[in-house]
């Protein structure tokens, strides 16, 4: 039989949940398709329950990756989005954002009933306000209005103007604790917010790691840094949640016109002038705005670049002595970085000016029509000192309102950004191309004449330096296809190549950069003597390598668990610091247990990681150049027992492995610069 299982996409919202006799595949998964951007999603189809036939845990399950041609936040303009232009994305920057709201609206899970029950909650507070503004008046004109006998009938409490005030005072208070029930039900229920950050960074992180060489050029680190952690906040809480502050404020400034239009109409002329301003001003600043920002971005992006390009290169600046060189260039963009901050500085200061002076101007030209108004009788005492309090509040709320519509309009920077970088192309579909050659070969629908080479063999090429070696072994691990030509292998061999340099999980420690999460994959740990005993064929034995791997081994067999409460980084679960290390000279990105490894450890231990992860082809650059003759004849007796026994150090005893002759052959390809171990090879490359 065979089943589907969620992985990132989910039964029911991009597929149709399956399972059928196995063989019999033809009429496949139904694909759940939409007009709203995704990610490539992905979710498994697993074999079990066999019959008359054994499974192989390493091919009982295939990974479904679902396309999306879909252009985030919505194809309506795909267009302009095709041309990964971020400025010409300023063009239609407030539809562009309108349709970032119905994407976080409709497709991040839960926000849509969200969304609604904040509005309808936030004319709670709207009610209220209005309340307290008639609630001052009543008390001004009528509980402590005592000249007029005729207020004694319109108390609250007939003939008890003590009774009334205490009434009138229960009557502000009370409400508050309705508000303040309704505002922790926001924060604790219906906070929004992290869901969005939550759905937009993962699938940030997602597409850009299936970026093609050419879109990842586009996005150097940096950059990606301050998407995730700054772009994404500021783009979910002034293009998305702003609205529910903007909401409210237009909900008091509603109650604020009741009021004026029925204490005195002429006084609402503000009401009008306000919007107008706003609209002008927000009109004429909505260009410079951008262009500020967005130099203020460069900025920013220019100095942590600087800062990550000398981490990087710190051996060679200290090496050269380079490091005032250094210091003078960090100077420099600082300068740099400072001039476009004060700009839009200035700009925002200025800008800050306008509803101040247009409340300024409303409350002094009222205050000086007061005698006018109250003596004339227009107006009562109450309602014209309660319009003062309104007028006040009203620049507030604009003032508000203003600085919302101000962050609106700044969201459209980073949501270009994000725009342009959730629709760069990706890798996926150049590989699904390679993926069905690859797939017409095994099926035997390829009839192109082609050298082959067959599986349980340890293959070495030959040949002078920069004469392609390399690049042979790229083809065959890399499913990209390029101009030189293709190598074409069975879809489902798992193909390992081992980088030539040593690279290193900076906190993942021994265990984890030995298996790089293998074993946090189940709760099962399999067999974690395994790793052990590679290590020891590969002479990783030394005294401190085996206590560091116990007490890690120990520690996750304790613990058992995925991840840490806030774990470093991905492999990291399980993991502490190791105690006391000596101060020594730090390496660039290796973790300190990793300084203490020799140049030929730091090599062995990439192998004997590719080794414990046990792929069907291991492809290998000069796996042996740098040893000595004993060194040399221990690794390669394990490449050796590797294909021979199809798979190094795998206990058969366990459950989870089948018996050698029942697993699929392993295949190991490897090159040199010259013939010393021709040797030790069934085919021979030249």
């Amino acid at each position: 039989m065979w089943q589907t299982q969620d992985g990132s996409a989910e039964k029911g919202k991009k597929y149709v949940e399956g399972g059928r006799v196995a063989g019999r595949f033809e009429e496949g998964v139904e694909i759940l398709n939409d007009d709203a951007f995704d990610t490539t999603l992905e979710f498994d189809v697993q074999l079990d329950e066999p019959e008359n036939c054994l499974i192989d845990p390493r091919c009982a399950i295939c990974v479904v990756m679902i396309l999306d041609d879909d252009q985030f936040p919505s194809n309506d303009h795909k267009e302009v989005i095709e041309d990964h232009d971020e400025e010409a994305l300023y063009e239609v920057g407030f539809s562009l954002l309108k349709s970032f709201m119905g994407f976080c609206f409709h497709h991040v899970p839960e926000i849509w009933w969200k969304t609604i029950l904040v509005l309808l909650l936030a004319n709670l507070g709207n009610l209220y306000y209005l309340a307290t503004i008639f609630l001052r008046v009543y008390l001004v004109d009528t509980v402590l209005n005592t000249e007029d006998p005729s207020t004694s009938d319109r108390l609250w409490v007939r003939g008890d103007r003590d009774a009334t005030a205490v009434a009138l005072g229960l009557a502000w208070i009370l409400p508050n604790f309705l508000l303040l029930g309704t505002d922790y039900f926001e924060m604790a229920v219906l906070e929004m917010g992290f869901n969005i950050r939550y759905h937009l960074r993962v699938n940030l992180f997602r597409k850009y790691l299936r970026y093609t060489p050419e879109s990842r050029a586009k996005v150097p680190v940096q950059d990606l840094k301050i998407s995730i952690m700054e772009d994404i906040p500021d783009l979910v809480s002034d293009g998305y949640l702003i609205i529910f502050e903007l909401w409210a404020m237009l909900g008091k400034i509603v109650m604020v016109g009741i009021f004026m239009l029925r204490k005195h109409p002429r006084s609402a002329v503000p009401l009008f002038v306000y919007p107008i301003l706003i609209s002008i001003y927000l009109a004429v600043t909505y260009r410079r705005r951008l262009a500020l920002m967005a130099k203020e971005g460069e900025g920013q992006s220019a100095t942590i670049g600087t800062l990550m390009h000398v981490n990087n290169a710190q051996k060679l600046i200290g090496s050269y002595n380079k490091r005032s060189y250094v210091v003078r260039r960090f100077e420099e963009s600082l300068r740099n970085q400072r001039k476009w901050v004060m700009d839009l500085k200035f700009f925002e200061f200025w800008n800050g000016q306008l509803i101040p002076w247009i409340t300024l101007l409303a409350i002094g030209t009222y205050i000086g029509l007061s005698s006018r108004l109250v003596l004339g009788g227009s107006t009562s005492l109450g309602s014209f000192l309660a319009t003062i309090n309104v007028y006040k509040d009203l620049g507030d709320r604009f003032a508000t309102i203003l600085e919302g519509l101000e962050c609106l309009s700044k969201a459209i920077s980073p949501l270009a950004a994000l725009t342009t970088q959730f629709n760069l192309p990706i890798d996926i579909p150049e590989r699904s191309e390679a993926h069905k050659m690859r797939e017409e070969f095994v099926l035997g629908l390829s009839t192109v004449p082609c050298p082959k080479i067959h599986d349980r063999s340890i293959i070495q090429i030959l040949g002078p330096h920069d004469s392609g070696k390399g690049s042979i072994l790229k083809k065959v691990g890399d499913l990209v296809t390029t101009t030189g030509g293709r190598v074409l292998i069975s879809p489902h061999l798992m193909v390992l190549q081992v980088p030539h340099e040593p690279l290193f999980i900076e906190n993942g420690g021994l265990l984890g950069n030995l298996s790089l999460a293998k074993h946090l994959e189940s709760s099962d740990i399999g067999d974690p003597a395994r790793g052990r005993r590679i290590l020891r064929r590969l002479a990783l034995d030394k005294a401190w390598i085996m206590e560091l791997y116990d007490k890690e081994e120990r520690v996750f067999i304790r613990k058992k668990t995925v991840v840490q409460d806030q774990p470093d980084s991905p492999f990291s679960a399980c993991y502490g610091e190791d105690p006391e290390e000596e101060e020594e000279e730090e390496e660039e990105s290796l973790p300190p247990w990793a300084q203490q490894l020799s140049s030929s450890e730091k090599w062995r231990f990439q192998l004997a990681r590719a080794f414990v992860h046990d792929p069907h082809v291991l492809l290998v650059h000069r796996p042996a150049d740098e040893l000595d003759p004993q060194m040399q004849e221990k690794v390669l007796s394990c490449f050796r027992d590797f294909v021979d026994r199809r798979g190094l150090e795998i206990n058969e005893e366990l459950g989870s492995h089948l018996p050698a002759d029942r697993r699929r052959p392993r295949t190991a390809d490897r090159l040199r610069a010259s013939g010393i171990f021709v040797w030790f090879c069934q085919l021979l490359w030249m």
